[in-house]
């Protein structure tokens, strides 16, 4: 199910989601809701030690984003904003925690990430709406570096090109499960920031163009999920051996009533 009035922005680190967020918001009068890096009490630690920090930095974010979503749905819903745009929807959440999965050195292990879908089966494919259009903004890793390098938060000086080109790639392939969905996906090449003008004109484009969502097919899991059907304890009590009864009397049945109910009849 999809919300009217919801726009997502997606991108890697220090593509410019924010300022699009914020530009894109003001343009369509709607209401930016921004990824509020320094209330993230994990996003320090978890630079220095991602192993130590990465599998309770990812259940954080899934809470707050889930939180974060229900109340601007909301106050959509409500008619108290006309809508949003939301810089990193809660969806994306799930492409850090597939590729600290993916890690050589298994930053979040088979069994967190099992944990972290079930969390996220459980809260968000059974309570959240998709966006009404999602953008896809879309550089390569060398300018994305530049940029953040350029704004300068501490934390993030530690990211290497490498990662940037495995969660670029990690990208195409959550952009390719959502569109598989049926979720409206505007790409757009943003080597160059273009006029928030011409951005507008492209989101009023895409809203106009039919959706037909199925199913968004998540991460597949590497191990069985974590809540299995319990076994009965009746399963193991051992049955006591059976005796054949003793043989009942014959009886000749009675006839059925006539004009009896049919159910009744074959009872």
């Amino acid at each position: 199910m999809f919300a009217e009035g919801y726009i997502g922005i997606a991108g890697t680190i220090g593509v410019g989601k924010s300022t699009l967020t914020c530009d894109l918001a003001e343009a369509l009068n709607f209401e930016p809701i921004l990824e509020e890096v320094n209330g993230n009490p994990y996003l320090e630690s978890f630079y220095g030690d991602m192993k130590g920090f990465g599998t309770m930095m990812q259940v954080w974010l899934l809470n707050h984003r889930f939180r974060q979503h229900r109340e601007f749905v909301t106050r959509i819903s409500l008619g108290k904003i006309r809508g949003v745009v939301q810089d990193r929807t809660i969806w994306e959440d799930t492409i850090f925690a597939r590729m600290l999965n993916r890690h050589p050195d298994k930053i979040i292990t088979d069994l967190d990430y099992n944990t972290y879908l079930d969390l996220f089966d459980n809260m968000v494919l059974r309570e959240l709406v998709f966006p009404q259009i999602l953008i896809y903004l879309d550089c390569k890793p060398e300018t994305a570096i530049t940029r953040i390098h350029s704004r300068g938060r501490v934390m993030e000086q530690t990211i290497n090109m490498e990662y940037l080109q495995m969660l670029r790639k990690n990208y195409e392939e959550f952009i390719s499960e959502m569109e598989g969905a049926g979720v409206r996906v505007l790409r757009i090449n943003w080597e160059k920031f273009i006029p928030i003008g011409e951005v507008a004109r492209l989101v009023h484009e895409y809203s106009l163009k039919p959706s037909s969502f199925t199913k968004w097919v998540r991460p597949l899991r590497k191990t069985p999920k974590m809540d299995p059907k319990p076994e009965l304890i009746a399963d193991h009590i051992q049955k006591p051996q059976e005796t054949a009864p003793p043989p009942v009397p014959a009886v000749e049945a009675a006839p059925a009533p006539t004009g009896a109910p049919e159910a009744c009849a074959k009872a």
